[in-house]
């Protein structure tokens, strides 16, 4: 069987299914032979639990509210030994091979549809005690909050993750060396989940409709995070095509190695600076082994936990970012916790967020969080460890500059540190259109066109329902982009592209074109965009963009871009041939 999606983050990966589903708090896979006993007494144990605490609740019910309502639970106790339940689910778990929450899950599903058939309505309504005693169960199995990430530790490698949506905050605690890809029925190739994977070098696709219920977890998956494709229990013939090419994948991106250490520059001599995007301090490692000038966009958001970053975490982190950086410069994006950030779907947290729309970023100086003071605090403290830049998040107008960078004046004072360099995002159409304003009160700019497309179009980025229309060539973006340029270069300002499309080797000549000589994108992109640089002469590039700005559509533009593309293709198929 064979499912489609769209691929958003380049390679192969080959694995059996390890399939989450409501934001990986519902997980299901296959045991090995050795884990079904193990599995077995988690269920007995959960059982047990489940017991003493309907039992407790059921005599403290008898107290207060006397015996009619106690007996609610002391007949959810009864159902704890009844055969049709647990014993089911044993069985599930020694004949099936499943772990103990999916046997539970396929037992009261199976009950609740027997039920539902039944009759009698008093049947009927002993579906919700059957829901309720099997959630119980479920939550009794992982008493210490056991999460996806544990759970990847025990599964044998290599798996391919199959998920509804899957949250950066938990995305970005897998063990991705056990996890070859991932495979998502939601998504947009933009959301900061993507945007991870795509740092790390996973294969990754989104968009893939109901592949939840249609994977079997521990069925064999191949996908391809560049066509989007996604196989189910390949032939052996066709899983060791398949195999052969994930491993061509990964020769050719060893084979642009060599370019590591060479400066970027096109194929006329313009010098470009290509700098990394960082999500994990844990893998700056990444960065240098890229070749990449620098960290021109660290998402601190990564940082973020339930309960926020403290103080001296952050000073922690910051301190060995910059060090293993030095000198290179390091530009840390103060926190931006947008409306993906935990739970980027189509709706609950992500509609939500709508309520507010626009509060984030910079805005929240403005609100005066006290997270953005704890972060500046952090960030002067460790200032003294490299060469420290700050980057801050959507902002709309001077006025919100200025503002900001008077409480970092206020704490730097405070802190008795020095004053370190300060810049803005460019993400809303508002900023792209005053930029000689903003340069006026920041040492540089750095466009983020992630969000600038979708806020110029009306797109949420998060929703695969609009995800067509998400279109980054789309001759209204490519306007502002030549504004925000040309009002730059005139203003005297650094400005670059931090976005996704600045790691796209077709799209780059398109920003050099536009004016853009300085970018930052995720580590794996930058041989690939060194490699297809060389091929580019500026002069094609900038009536390439002459004409792109005054195309009436984005398939206009891609048209336009088709005829570079031969060109620029060759350098990218370079890449995916087998080392001779």
């Amino acid at each position: 069987m064979k499912l489609q999606g769209r691929g958003v983050s380049a390679g192969v990966a080959v694995g059996r299914a390890v399939v989450a589903v409501r934001e990986a708090t519902q997980i299901r896979y296959r045991l090995s032979a050795s884990g079904v006993e193990r599995e077995r007494q988690r269920l007995r144990t959960a059982r047990e639990r489940t017991r003493q605490d309907l039992e407790e609740i059921s005599e403290r019910l008898a107290r207060t509210l006397g015996p009619a309502q106690a007996s609610i639970f002391a007949a959810q106790v009864l159902m704890l030994d009844d055969p049709l339940l647990m014993k089911r689910a044993d069985e599930l778990i020694r004949t099936d091979r499943i772990n103990a929450e999916w046997a539970i899950e396929r037992v009261v599903d199976d009950l609740q549809a027997a039920l539902a058939r039944e009759g009698d309505e008093w049947l009927r309504e002993r579906g919700g005690d059957v829901s309720d005693v099997g959630g119980r169960l479920q939550r009794n199995l992982r008493p210490d909050h056991t999460t996806l990430a544990d759970l990847i530790e025990e599964i044998e490698p290599p798996v391919v993750l199959v998920v509804d949506e899957l949250p950066p905050s938990v995305a970005a605690q897998l063990d991705w060396a056990r996890v070859g890809g991932l495979v998502c029925d939601f998504g947009s190739p933009t959301s900061h989940t993507v945007i991870l994977l795509r740092s790390l070098g996973v294969p990754a696709v989104v968009g893939a409709g109901r592949a939840t219920s249609m994977v079997a977890p521990g069925q064999m998956v191949a996908l391809d995070g560049v066509t989007g494709e996604v196989l189910l229990d390949p032939e052996p013939d066709v899983l060791e095509g398949w195999q052969n090419r994930a491993a061509l994948t990964a020769a050719a991106s060893r084979a642009l190695d060599e370019l590591r250490d060479r400066p970027a520059k096109t194929a006329d001599g313009v010098r470009l600076r290509l700098e990394a995007n960082l999500e994990l301090a844990d893998e700056v490692s990444r960065v240098r082994e890229a070749g990449a000038e620098g960290i021109g966009l660290f998402r601190s958001e990564f940082l973020l936990d339930a309960d926020g970053a403290g103080e001296e975490e952050q000073v922690e982190v910051y301190r060995g970012l910059l060090a293993a950086m030095a000198p290179l410069p390091v530009t840390i994006r103060t926190f931006d916790a947008a409306g993906d950030w935990r739970h980027p779907h189509r709706g609950g947290a992500a509609a939500a967020h709508r309520d507010r729309f626009g509060v984030r970023g910079i805005r929240s100086v403005l609100q005066h969080d006290a997270r953005f003071r704890t972060q500046i605090r952090a960030l002067l403290r460790a200032a003294d460890a490299g060469t420290l830049r700050i980057l801050l998040p959507f902002v709309t107008t001077a006025d919100d500059l200025r503002f900001a960078r008077g409480v970092i004046d206020e704490i730097t004072r405070e802190v008795g540190g020095r004053r370190v360099p300060v810049g803005a995002m460019i993400e809303v159409p508002a900023a792209a259109l005053t930029v000689d304003a903003l340069a006026e009160h920041a040492e540089f700019l750095s466009v983020g066109t992630n969000d600038l497309t979708q806020y110029t179009l009306a797109v949420d980025r998060t929703d695969d329902w609009l995800a067509r229309q998400y279109e980054a060539t789309s001759p209204a973006v490519l306007r502002l982009l030549r504004t925000a340029a040309v009002q730059a270069r005139r203003a005297g300002c650094e400005l670059s592209v931090c976005g996704e499309m600045a790691g796209d080797p077709l799209l780059v000549p398109l920003l050099v074109g536009l004016g853009y000589r300085r970018f930052s994108m995720t580590p794996t992109a930058i041989p690939h965009v060194k490699h297809a640089l060389s091929t580019l002469d500026v002069r094609q590039a900038t009536v390439l963009a002459r004409r792109a700005v005054l195309a009436r559509s984005a398939h206009e533009v891609d048209q336009l871009l088709a005829s570079m593309a031969r060109t620029m293709r060759d350098a990218v198929d370079g890449s995916i041939k087998e080392p001779a």
